[in-house]
């Protein structure tokens, strides 16, 4: 089977791809990815063709601007797809799925597998109505949180997956145990782009030598210019970073920053992939209050909702909390969600094999 990847983003960010490459078997099938390299960077990845689309983004233009410079994406992949004949097209993220939705519709009906990772608008009725379209005309549609059937249309294609990297966790520190040293090391990994509200974490803990504060990954290096500008100097940067190395800074990290604010359809309804790196190490986890990522890591005993403007009380606060941790009880909770997320992504796999032997799932 010829099998597309497509994805209007780098390969760095296609969290978690290896959900479907571990799954597909590269003596039987072929595998190629179509993707929008923004960074100007090559990006190494095993038993997969590359066809990249480079396109320069300024942060500064407008929303439409930058609409019209992804745009050109389009016809640079239908040409490829047209002329490799692929049997299944994977579509990453929703606004890819939309970017090329009529040519999907027509082209690839249910031969398409549609991945979806945020939300995208779906309040608005005409999104919404397109979005239906995709969803109904795919072989299936994945999530990655189920909190995302809040706002997306009924369907019976949907299968949930989690964002859980096994083969990343696996060379990490497999116990978490509280740490008495100080400082307590609170480490945002990924992607950053909440810089408002983690500026204001940043100031409420300013030169409080009980914690440093980690940020990791693309972006970080706006909050590094924002500590310098405020001789904020308990912090460490690192502004992007392979992903083998996740493992190396997860071992560095005490408690995980997974504080993007609330009130926003988006973050209210997002698992975070931070999640699972604490469940999988029984790491604790600050998390935003009335969000999916919050209510799931609250029941397992990991997480703790702050306020960022809490100001001076927030350190006490977080101090208290951290060194009275139950271990026992968040290591018998994860171990039972560690189970429920390996049947639930197993479920995916054997669908996946299915569909690349040509057998109904």
């Amino acid at each position: 089977m010829k099998i597309c990847i497509l994805g209007a983003v780098n390969i760095k960010h296609m969290t978690l791809i290896s959900h479907y490459l571990d799954n597909i078997d590269s003596s039987k099938h072929d595998v190629d990815i179509i993707y929008v390299d923004k960074y100007g960077i090559d990006e190494d990845i095993e038993v997969v063709n590359k066809y990249k689309y480079s396109i320069k983004i300024d942060p500064n233009w407008s929303k439409l601007k930058k609409i019209k410079n992804y745009y050109k994406f389009k016809p640079f992949a239908e040409a490829i797809i047209k002329k490799n004949k692929y049997d299944l097209v994977i579509v990453w993220g929703t606004y890819t799925g939309h970017l090329f939705k009529n040519f999907l519709i027509r082209n690839y009906k249910e031969r398409y597998i549609l991945n979806i990772r945020d939300y995208f608008h779906e309040n608005n009725k005409l999104i919404f109505n397109r979005m239906k379209k995709l969803i109904n005309n795919s072989l299936l549609t994945t999530l990655s949180s189920e909190g995302f059937l809040k706002f997306l249309p009924d369907s019976e294609k949907y299968q949930v997956i989690y964002s859980f990297n096994e083969k990343i966790l696996k060379n990490c520190n497999n116990k978490n145990d509280i740490r008495y040293e100080k400082p307590i090391r609170i480490s945002f990994i990924g992607n950053n782009r909440f810089y408002d509200v983690n500026k204001k974490f940043m100031l409420s803990l300013k030169n409080d030598n009980r914690f440093l504060l980690q940020y990791f990954g693309t972006g970080s290096d706006v909050l590094k210019k924002f500590a310098v500008e405020n001789n904020i100097n308990n912090t460490k940067f690192i502004d992007g970073f392979p992903i083998e190395k996740t493992s190396e800074l997860l071992n560095e990290t005490d408690v995980l920053n997974n504080v993007y604010g609330n009130n926003e359809i988006a973050l209210d309804t997002a698992l975070s992939i931070r999640l699972y790196y604490a469940i999988y190490l029984n790491k604790p986890i600050l998390t935003s209050a009335n969000t999916f990522t919050s209510k799931k890591a609250e029941e397992l005993g990991l997480g703790k909702d702050i306020n960022v403007y809490d100001g001076e009380l927030l350190g006490d606060m977080i101090e208290d909390w951290y060194f009275n941790l139950d271990l026992i009880k968040i290591e018998a909770l994860t171990n039972k969600e560690l189970i429920r997320i390996s049947n639930a992504n197993n479920d995916f796999y054997i669908k996946l094999r299915k569909v690349l032997e040509n057998e109904a799932i």
